[in-house]
This record gives structure tokens, C-alpha cells and sequence, in this order.
């Protein structure tokens, strides 16, 4: 039995209306579940981007060890400046952006997954548990 709220974000994925609230409980749920993924196989990448309007390479959906505060420092999933000044700057958290960025992010979750999958593979960490449950997350977002 597959997470429940992988599965509302599959199904918000194919366009199924879905209210803000379980939305941003679900993407909540997900940022958890990569901190403790990304945390195992410390493997950066960087994902789709997820701008707003006309500037849709300003932000980048990036997985890798973050600094959120001057105490907490971290890997997992973070909205990021994409700008290569800023050196991958996270901005947000998956559930604390705009709401009009939210079907941005929404959609592009399976990039996200099939990208990092890929890049699993090919790191030392391909063998890893962690690596197998992320390819069995992209495997949700890709039907």
C-alpha cells in the first residue's frame, strides 16, 4: 500500500481539482519524506525550474544540503534561486510557496523524481534503499 499522500499528489499531477489545504499537508508529507531520503543518499541535483510569468528560470526545484537558518542546515527539497551567483539559495519549502506557484510545483514533481532517480543511478549510492524508493516514487508520478 503506497503513501496516501503520494497518491493525492499523483492524482493532483493528472489534474484532478484538489483543495489548498490537503495540497500543501500532502507537499508537507513529501518534503519530509525526501529530507530523510536526501539526507541517506546526499546526492545534489538540480531540478525543473518553477518561475513565475517571465521569469521561468529564476527559481529551480533543487535537492541538496540546504542552509535554512544560521542553526539549521540540512538536505532535501527546496524552491532555489537558480541564479549561479547564489549558489542554489533555498527560498521555500515545497508547501510554504505562493499559491500561484503551487500547480507549478504540483507539476513538476515527476521531473523532479525521474531527474533524481536518474542521477541515483548514476552515483555510488545506486544500490541504496533510498535509491530504490525513489525510483518507486517516480514510478507513481509516471502514470
Amino acid at each position: 500500500m503506497e503513501s496516501p499522500h503520494l497518491i493525492f499528489l499523483r492524482n493532483a499531477v493528472s489534474g484532478q481539482p484538489v483543495a489548498v489545504v490537503p495540497l500543501r499537508d500532502a507537499l508537507h508529507r513529501l518534503d519530509h519524506m525526501l529530507t530523510g531520503l536526501a539526507g541517506d543518499l546526499h546526492i545534489p541535483y538540480a531540478g525543473p525550474y518553477v518561475g513565475l510569468g517571465q521569469m521561468t528560470r529564476q527559481h529551480q526545484l533543487c535537492i541538496a544540503e540546504h542552509q535554512w537558518s544560521t542553526q539549521e542546515r540540512g538536505w532535501g527539497v527546496a524552491i532555489c534561486v537558480s541564479h549561479p551567483v547564489h549558489g542554489w539559495r533555498a527560498e521555500w519549502r515545497l508547501a510554504t510557496v505562493s499559491r500561484e506557484r503551487l500547480p507549478i510545483i504540483v507539476q513538476a514533481l515527476p521531473a523532479l523524481f525521474a531527474g533524481y532517480a536518474a542521477a541515483a543511478d548514476a552515483s555510488p549510492a545506486a544500490q541504496r534503499p533510498s535509491t530504490k524508493r525513489i525510483h518507486e516514487i517516480a514510478g507513481i508520478f509516471a502514470h
